[in-house]
């Protein structure tokens, strides 16, 4: 009797196996069996994951969850890729690994459906050592593994009706040691204070030239580096510059009762930690209302603004649009904010996460709605997103003399990709890119992540 459940597959396959059995099957197999049962078999159990059959040259296996799925396959080729491990005969043993998530049918032990044959598929595609993953698997495997995952675009496949988006995992020390998450346990925090008495959380991590990030949205120092639309920007700007950034006021580490919030007051911040950091002139790296935040303060200080990186930026608030509904809303989502921004699941801050990120995983999401509750209190958002409303810098554009590079995705529905055309209609030497996304931070997991992060990289090393 058959039935059909949702499972994630892994198929491996020895690189090589055919020469190898002509130089004697007996060592060969000797040693695979050694592979599978001392490697393969232990990691499988670990993930709660079940091997279906051996092949003689590959396996086939079935695990409940993407995660548990991508993390076996990882840790069996990472294992692989040691120089002492033992499994040589005598050239080491390499082994293929693809991976798919989807519908199976099962009969008897066996398994049988579309997300096995993509992940043979997958397989025959990877790189000796190396792990091949399908787009659907890697988005339900979550937010833990985005920095080890690399787009390798569109491939089709022989056998499979549809072309298939497919990552890789990068085994390089690159994810290593400068990934978000490493950027979080080694940062300092330090203080600077305003002009009115404010005190500004601030840090700096990397090495290189000074990039200064403008605040966006609501933040917290420590917090942002699991979020998944600022996370992957900064990261890898932090890879190969200073990247300096701090949490605005009534935000995140910095004070929560400062009696002033103004548009005027967030450029002035922006100013006080160049000052701290001892940063006379360099490159803003601006998200979200950092835009219109860092494009006054070029327009004040020019000297001071080597060049603006914009992503999903706006130059007008929503209450300062022509639209009538636009207004509505901004009012709506305000009082919206200040009655339920501390409510339990699911809550204002999902929807705003959903908003956002809808490219994130549910993982992601959820925690970054749960972040955001940490990050500023009802009272002060109500102040502080009238701020953001209200926002309107045409006048000052003309005057802004630094280079910017504006990126908008076309599907953005916090910001619409026609303020990102308005703001580089305006600015005297600016340069428009659009990206076909629908999230408003890119996320590590995003088809567009690897072009958005080349280009402002490129622009960047152009404008240092």
């Amino acid at each position: 009797m058959s039935f059909r459940r949702l499972a994630a597959i892994l198929s491996l396959d020895v690189v090589g196996y055919s020469r190898m059995m002509q130089g004697g099957s007996g060592p060969l197999l000797r040693t695979l069996n050694m592979l599978y049962r001392d490697l393969v078999t232990p990691v499988v159990h670990a993930n709660k994951g079940r091997v279906v059959k051996l092949l003689g040259d590959g396996a086939l296996i079935e695990f409940p969850s993407a995660g548990q799925a991508l993390e076996a396959a990882i840790a069996i080729q990472t294992r692989l890729r040691e120089p002492d491990h033992p499994y040589h005969t005598p050239e080491p043993i390499q082994l293929r690994a693809g991976l798919d998530v989807g519908d199976v049918t099962v009969e008897g032990d066996d398994i049988f459906g579309d997300g096995v044959n993509i992940a043979a598929r997958l397989q025959a595609a990877a790189e000796p050592g190396g792990v091949l993953a399908s787009r659907m698997l890697c988005d339900l495997a979550g937010a833990d593994f985005t920095d080890r995952l690399r787009g390798q675009g569109l491939r089709s496949f022989k056998g499979i009706a549809q072309p298939i988006e497919v990552l890789s995992v990068n085994f390089t020390d690159e994810a290593g040691p400068k990934t978000p998450a490493a950027f979080a346990t080694t940062q300092e925090i330090q203080y600077c204070r305003t002009d009115d008495d404010v005190n500004l959380a601030w840090t700096a991590v990397g090495e290189g030239p000074p990039v200064v990030k403008a605040p966006n949205w609501v933040g917290h120092l420590e917090l942002d580096w699991r979020a998944p639309g600022i996370a992957p920007v900064c990261a890898s700007i932090a890879k190969h510059y200073r990247l300096i950034r701090f949490d605005a006021r009534l935000n995140g580490l910095s004070d929560w009762e400062a009696e002033i919030c103004t548009f005027d007051q967030f450029v002035d911040d922006l100013e006080t930690v160049f000052d701290a950091a001892r940063v006379e002139r360099a490159p803003v790296l601006a998200i979200s209302q950092g835009c219109a935040v860092a494009a006054a303060f070029a327009a004040r200080r020019p000297g001071r603004v080597a060049a603006i990186v914009m992503i999903g930026g706006f130059p007008v608030g929503r209450a300062k649009r022509t639209s009538k509904k636009d207004l509505e809303r901004a009012l709506a989502m305000r009082q919206m904010m200040t009655a339920g921004w501390d409510d339990d699941y699911p809550s204002l801050r999902d929807l705003m996460a959903q908003i956002i990120v809808p490219r994130a995983s549910e993982e992601a999401r959820r925690q970054y709605a749960e972040d955001m509750r940490k990050m500023i209190s009802p009272e002060n958002m109500g102040r502080y997103r009238e701020v953001i409303d209200n926002i309107d810098i045409r006048d000052l554009l003309p005057s802004v003399q630094a280079p910017c590079l504006v990126c908008h995705a076309t599907g953005d529905r916090m910001q619409p990709v026609e303020q990102g055309r308005m703001f580089a209609k305006a600015l005297p030497n600016a340069r428009f890119i659009a990206y076909e996304s629908s999230n408003h931070g890119m996320t590590k997991n995003d088809p567009e992540w690897p072009r958005l992060e080349r280009d402002v990289l490129a622009f960047l090393a152009a404008h240092r």
